[in-house]
């Protein structure tokens, strides 16, 4: 059976809800949501009714704790989210501006998420048609890398599509030097390759191509996804070009919704049956089926800013094709 495998970190991410009064001093309220991007990539293509597994690790605390029973209640499975005794859960300080943009902080030093080898998960797994889904923050450190880089080989290897979310933390590099390398060698191994202007222009920079789609494309990408805030997304492959406009809402809370749109794109993949290298060939000749997929990613992306947090702002299936019901 066609499934998702999300690897990477699970984290808490403290978001401010309000702030409270006390003498000269504002003090920030903050609430504990459950995210980190693999994780919330996961929670929306299990909410969308499309097999979803986290591959991971947490620490053996409370936020650990707190955060498999919140996969689990969405459905996620985890028997391969693994625990360490000798390591922390990861967190994450949002702050949002006036318009809903996030800035991050990271409590991530020695963290469980960072201490994954290869050889914890059972080399059956990555077998079979399905979609391999990371991010950039398994890149950030050496270890972690190279685990990251064997685990996407192993599922190509096997028949997966490999889908990286390039979501670029720079506050989590030790140092920028191995950013491009890293990220540029999980690109070659990828199929998908979702990023945002932002991103596209930093690596556009940092590899010295005036092409970068075309240098994707000739390391072996098959689709690149381009986002830009509220303009138009656009998705290309090496024959064709599609753009699509974003609704327009009223924006509350930016996280998680570049997640929101990754998850829609991805269960849209697997409900169509686009879980291999000879599928995805052929849904790129038709074109539509990527059209219908980008569509349902642009609205979950455009319906997940209207409320605060990650899992808490997916939209469901019904949400979606409500929306795309009305849009029509």
């Amino acid at each position: 059976m066609s499934r998702l495998l999300a690897f990477g970190e699970v984290l808490v991410d403290w978001i401010p809800l309000e702030f409270q009064r006390q003498g000269k001093i504002d003090i920030p309220i903050y609430g504990q949501y459950p995210g980190g991007a693999p994780a919330n990539v996961a929670v929306a293509v299990a909410g969308l009714g499309q097999p979803a597994y986290m591959l991971g690790q947490l620490g053996e605390d409370a936020a650990g704790v707190y955060l498999r029973d919140c996969l689990q209640q969405q459905q996620v499975n985890c028997d391969y989210l693994l625990h360490s005794s000798e390591h922390p859960t990861p967190m994450a300080f949002v702050s949002l501006d006036v318009s809903g943009e996030r800035s991050f902080s990271f409590h991530r030093n020695n963290s469980a998420d960072l201490k994954l080898s290869f050889n914890d998960f059972p080399q059956q797994l990555f077998s079979g048609a399905g979609l391999f889904h990371i991010c950039s923050n398994t890149l950030t450190e050496a270890a972690i890398a190279d685990t990251t880089l064997q685990a996407i080989t192993a599922a190509k290897q096997g028949g997966m599509l490999i889908s990286f979310d390039v979501n670029l933390r720079l506050a989590l590099w030790p140092s920028t030097e191995q950013l491009i390398p890293r990220v540029m060698q999980a690109a070659a191994l990828s199929d998908m390759l979702k990023l945002s202007l932002e991103e596209w222009d930093y690596l556009a920079k940092g590899v010295q191509v005036d092409d970068l789609a075309s240098h994707m494309f000739a390391l072996g990408v098959k689709l690149i996804l381009l986002t830009d805030g509220a303009e138009p997304v656009q998705l290309f492959s090496a024959k064709e070009t599609l753009q699509l406009a974003t609704p327009k809402v009223d924006v509350v809370d930016t996280t998680g919704a570049g997640d929101a749109f990754t998850g829609a794109w991805l269960a849209s993949l697997i409900e169509q049956g686009i879980t291999d290298s000879a599928a995805l060939e052929h849904a790129i000749s038709l074109v539509s089926p990527l059209a219908d997929a980008l569509n349902h990613a642009v609205v979950a992306g455009a319906l997940a800013v209207t409320k605060r947090g990650a899992w808490s702002a997916l939209p469901s299936h019904h949400d979606i094709q409500q929306f795309i019901q009305h849009k029509e």
